[in-house]
């Protein structure tokens, strides 16, 4: 059993490994060929740039298992930062800060009025709320980007993102906000569907019974199975999070990873590209890892006919009776 475990395991990491060398090798011949022009006409005069394809591959194949970022061939740019990655991670605070601040808002805001709507289920707070999530979700975020900064000079908010300590965070406010319209539609869809699912549920009901008041029953039933079920929206989440922000990025000339992508695809800078593909695709596989371990972990409550054994239900409802 336990052979027939660990084979399986390594059968798992070697069909992941090979998946993720069939995904660079397409990427770099892709992103390559794509910008052999530029590379051709920003890179000649430099040195280190071979015009040989393969040669590029077996360079950035020796770079990857050496954990060597490549160079940055642009005069320009060499001349502020000559690392690749420290560069890199200099745009990238930016992006993590943009998008942990969607995701906060759209996790607690989405799962607030999701769980509110399943309570007050076909009432009008349900039906106002749904169609407002839905109106706004439905709207394209680059039409809603460019309206909100038409209208910054009218309202009085910074239109662009200001450099400067004391309007930093004000600036990023309206990115923020226009940007979390998609995932709190998800949120919102996911937890009004679970929290109507679970308040039908024989574990919920059979809860009551044993005298859990309404706070119990939200805390301890509710949102305690609401969000071990909202686990694997995580990864879909900072996909869309992932290409909400480069799109943001661009409209309100945030500092982030789509100035430093846009950068090497204007001076074809293919070791900063590829670098820039190679860390997201690990960083992606490390989430969607780690998202299918706690699945496992903590899903097993999820998969049997009620969220939790019979014998924990009664002695959690028994302890809160003498609480």
């Amino acid at each position: 059993m336990l052979i027939n475990r660990k084979l399986n395991t390594l059968k798992n990491v070697a069909f992941y490994i090979f998946i993720f060398f069939i995904a660079i090798t397409i990427v770099f011949f892709a992103i390559n060929l794509l910008i052999e022009p530029r590379i051709k006409k920003n890179l000649a005069i430099y040195q280190q740039i071979s015009p040989n394809l393969l040669i590029r591959f077996k360079v950035f194949l020796k770079n990857l298992f050496t954990f060597n970022p490549g160079h940055i061939y642009s005069h320009e740019l060499a001349s502020v930062e000559s690392n690749i990655l420290i560069l890199y991670l200099k745009q990238l605070k930016w992006s993590i800060l943009v998008s942990i601040a969607i995701f906060i808002l759209s996790f607690i805001l989405g799962n607030i009025l999701g769980i509110i709507s399943a309570y007050k289920l076909n009432k009008a707070f349900d039906i106002v709320i749904s169609i407002i999530v839905s109106s706004l979700a439905a709207i394209p975020l680059l039409i809603i980007a460019i309206l909100s900064l038409s209208s910054s000079s009218f309202f009085g908010y910074p239109s662009q993102f200001i450099y400067e300590q004391k309007f930093s965070f004000i600036s990023l406010l309206i990115p923020i906000l226009v940007s979390s319209f998609p995932t709190i539609a998800i949120f919102f869809s996911k937890s009004r569907k679970k929290t109507l699912e679970i308040l039908k549920s024989e574990y919920y009901l059979f809860a009551k019974t044993y005298g859990l008041n309404q706070r119990q029953l939200l805390n301890k039933v509710v949102l305690k199975n609401l969000f071990i079920s909202e686990l694997n929206l995580f990864f879909v989440i900072y996909i869309l999070l992932f290409t909400i922000t480069i799109l943001i990025e661009s409209i309100f000339s945030i500092p982030g990873q789509s100035l430093f992508i846009s950068f090497a695809f204007k001076k074809g800078e293919v070791d900063i590209i590829m670098f820039y593909f190679m860390f997201n695709l690990i960083l992606l596989s490390i989430l969607f890892i780690l998202n299918n371990f706690l699945s496992k972990k903590l899903n097993p409550i999820l998969a049997s006919n009620s969220f939790i054994k019979i014998k924990k239900i009664k002695r959690m409802c028994e302890v809160n009776k003498h609480e």
